[in-house]
């Protein structure tokens, strides 16, 4: 029952031993004492031990997720460069295909690299979005949108591409073929 409630640290003939500057610091890092040499309790200890204990555990958590992230961010950059130097190498091939084409094969020889550029260009076009680089063919309405895309029905004017000299009415001229009960 004695040794249950021993306390080393309040027992007086061991003073002169924890005032020793060594065992002091040791017994503040540990938890057991505070700054100013007062006995933490052993529930305040316990308490402080777990709030420790959890920061470290969080510490290590956040830690890891950083490592993951940088992790994950490397493989995302290098399939980033390894795509790019497949479309490269892609590019390169098409080029080399069309030169040895220009340089004049055998027509046979011709028609089998021709044919396997095609597929090959068909190829890139799956993967690589194209976009047009030319404007809606008639003017924008009050939603802000194209007729043709808003859905409504476009008059002969709006099939015309303001300054191509294009018809892409069908190839007819409105003017060409009048009735005479329109003239």
């Amino acid at each position: 029952r004695f040794l249950s409630t021993y306390n080393s640290l309040t027992d007086k003939h061991l003073a002169g031993y924890f005032n020793n500057a060594r065992i002091r610091r040791h017994l503040q890092k540990s938890g057991l004492i505070s700054r100013s040499g007062r006995i933490i309790p052993e529930k305040e200890y316990h308490l402080n031990a777990m709030r420790r204990d959890h920061q470290r555990y969080v510490q290590e958590c956040l830690a890891r997720a950083i490592f993951h992230k940088v992790l994950d961010m490397e493989r995302h950059h290098q399939l980033e460069i390894k795509r790019n130097l497949e479309y490269s190498v892609r590019k390169e091939r098409i080029q080399k295909i069309k030169t040895s084409l220009v340089l004049g094969l055998d027509p046979q020889r011709r028609k089998i690299l021709f044919f396997q550029a095609e597929q090959f260009r068909a190829s890139l076009e799956d993967v690589i979005p194209m976009h047009s680089p030319h404007p809606p063919l008639g003017p924008r309405s009050h939603n802000g949108l194209c007729p043709l895309v808003a859905g409504e029905r476009a008059g002969r004017s709006q099939w015309r591409a303001p300054g191509l000299g294009a018809d892409y009415g069908g190839g007819h001229s409105p003017y060409r073929y009048r009735t005479k009960e329109s003239a």
